[in-house]
């Protein structure tokens, strides 16, 4: 008899990371030696006080009787965190230890600026590398000028796109050097393919793909929610964070000076008012005036920065 078929032997603490929360319970993955997720377990809080998320590292007890089960005992410091607020103010944690944010747009549903801008933000502050995909580039080939001067005006910030199609293969293997041994979520609209890339790069993953709603809205076809739930796939040495498609992101801001850090061009500009105070509106000498008379800041992102700097006002943060 070994010592864990000891019935009064300890339980085995292991560390792991949570995969997904499955209703009452949570799916977790042990870490091997190398931090690498291994074996599958179900796991129940023993404190429901904790907060526990996807990417979360844990400390877990093994059930000596049941070893495919056991119990969180313990969350361990995050080194990061990408939250938003609802429209009650909530502040809510989408997953944690993240060190890329791929924000997936396409030609269908239509991008949003103001969308991606908030993904930036969220990423800006929370020190994350951050990264555009544009899925289904082969449609946004065909002719789709508006994604296009998206992509444009992205790059021209320093952001890095990637143009991939999930259907035709196209860019998965640049993608995949991306995330090398980093943690990264796929994360946008509904509607844009991220399931779709999270099976060309995984096909192990078997996510369900959707398709659009018969629903059109201008023109175009707004997404159907098909991931429900925050969920991490291993993929080579890193780790990928599938989250459902949403509409709104409220990164969550503290003040105006933290929020013009989300948008550094306005924050370059900025730095060359007259007035510390200044707020860009019909001062004399703003710097931040006439970078945009001068076309230095775009109009999209000048945009984004006036609607979410309003609901800090609102104090909807």
């Amino acid at each position: 008899m070994t010592e864990q078929d000891h019935p009064n032997a300890p339980p085995e603490v292991v560390p792991a990371v949570v995969v997904s929360h499955l209703r009452s319970e949570v799916e977790v993955a042990t870490l091997s030696t190398r931090g690498e997720p291994s074996e599958r377990l179900r796991c129940f809080q023993r404190s429901r006080s904790i907060e526990v998320v996807t990417g979360d590292r844990v400390l877990i007890e093994r059930d000596p009787e049941h070893p495919e089960r056991g119990v969180i005992n313990e969350v361990q410091p995050r080194r990061s965190l990408l939250q938003r607020r609802n429209r009650s103010g909530v502040v809510q944690t989408i997953c944690a230890n993240l060190d890329l944010l791929l924000i997936t747009i396409a030609p269908d549903p239509q991008p949003h600026a103001d969308l991606v801008d908030r993904y930036l933000v969220a990423a800006e502050l929370d020190d994350l590398k951050a990264a555009v995909v544009l899925n289904k580039c082969d449609l946004a080939a065909a002719g789709a000028p508006d994604i296009l001067s998206l992509i444009d005006l992205y790059e021209s910030l320093g952001i890095p796109v990637f143009r991939c199609s999930a259907v035709a293969g196209i860019g998965l293997d640049a993608l995949r050097d991306l995330i090398g041994e980093r943690t990264a979520a796929l994360v946008g609209q509904s509607g844009v393919g991220k399931s779709s890339l999270l099976n060309a790069l995984l096909p192990e993953a078997a996510a369900e793909v959707g398709t659009l709603t018969g629903n059109r809205s201008r023109g175009h076809g707004r997404g159907r929610h098909t991931t429900s739930t925050v969920r991490l796939y291993p993929i080579a040495g890193g780790v990928i964070i599938d989250s459902p498609g949403i509409r709104e992101l409220t990164p969550e801001v503290t003040d105006r000076s933290r929020l013009i850090t989300g948008f550094p061009e306005i924050d370059l500009a900025a730095r060359r008012c007259r007035f510390r105070n200044c707020r860009h509106d019909r001062e004399p000498d703003c710097g931040v005036s006439e970078a945009l008379a001068a076309g230095h800041i775009d109009g999209r992102r000048w945009r984004s920065y006036r609607i979410l700097e309003a609901e800090l006002g609102q104090g909807r943060r």
